[in-house]
């Protein structure tokens, strides 16, 4: 068995991809054996995940994000499952995920579905992004998520929480990283991440700018785009949502690894690697992080 088991729970792909970018760069690896030889009682919550759920219920993009991880990641006894489960409309998702999670270690004699896990550190990261609702509403979220699971357990509850912490709540570990800019306190994931992957990369990214710059005069979106109400700001291109983030990450990415998605971009191109990672502020918060509550 592992000695210590974190699970990690993101809003989205590209979360998801940047921390395991992080984790491989500090020494993890992935964790590649079949779910039947993952150390027990981790298979059987794999496999009870998957055969429980009614599948007719459950959309086709939904699946994997429901079911399985994205990302299995180790090092030594440690493992970390990385899981892109969706932002605020899944709250009952990740809810049963961790009152699943706190059932491992109850002794029940007469269901040997539920084990105890004997020398076992297990632990739950909520990975959100603050948006403009600041660190103190993400927490506060992440609480009121997680109170049906333990409904015997007093939550102190305050009017001010620091954007990377934990607490220990009965048997788990639980705790969050809100990506945001600190000054602000608001924002997301590609505030912190996009000035990294352009970092020694100026002239591509001005390049890709200047080619998405194409919305507002390609005849293909001409006169179906949609502004915010100044006029400034692209909000929807052919009546669906433009994210010029997302978009910008998908035109560098096709310089190096054409064809793939962005969340390839994010974990395997060279615009994020080691020497970037390890000397950047945001990434040693989430990895010291990451290490305290696997301790």
């Amino acid at each position: 068995m592992a000695n210590n088991t974190l699970f990690i729970l993101t809003e989205g792909d590209h979360d998801s991809a940047f921390l395991y970018r992080i984790l491989k760069a500090n020494d993890f690896t992935s964790y590649k054996n079949k779910i039947k030889d993952y150390p027990a009682p981790l298979n059987s919550f794999l496999k009870t995940d998957i055969i429980n759920v009614s599948i007719p219920e459950v959309k086709i993009q939904q699946a994997r994000s429901r079911f399985l991880p994205h990302y299995v990641m180790q090092n030594g006894n440690n493992l970390i499952f990385i899981y892109s489960i969706g932002g605020e409309s899944k709250n009952e998702i990740r809810t049963a995920l961790i009152s699943a999670l706190n059932a491992f270690n109850i002794d029940d004699e007469d269901d040997l579905a539920i084990q105890a896990l004997p020398n076992t550190s297990m632990s739950v990261l909520y990975f959100f992004d603050a948006d403009d609702k600041g660190t103190d509403f993400r927490v506060t979220q992440v609480i009121n998520e997680i109170k049906p699971a333990f409904p015997e357990f007093t939550f102190e509850e305050n009017s001010h929480y620091k954007a990377s912490t934990f607490y220990q709540i009965e048997d788990l570990k639980i705790g969050t990283y809100i990506f945001r800019e600190e000054a602000e306190d608001k924002g997301m994931l590609e505030d912190i991440m996009l000035p990294l992957m352009q970092q020694d990369n100026d002239d591509i990214f001005e390049a890709a700018e200047t080619f998405l710059a194409t919305n507002t005069t390609c005849k293909l979106f001409k006169d179906k785009l949609k502004f915010n109400n100044e006029g400034t700001i692209l909000k929807k291109v052919n009546k669906q949502k433009y994210s010029h983030r997302k978009s910008l990450i998908g035109t560098i990415g096709q310089l190096q690894k054409s064809g793939k998605s962005n969340t390839v971009c994010i974990s395997d191109a060279d615009y994020l690697n080691n020497d970037k990672i390890l000397s950047n502020n945001t990434c040693g918060e989430i990895i010291k992080l990451i290490k305290q509550v696997m301790l």
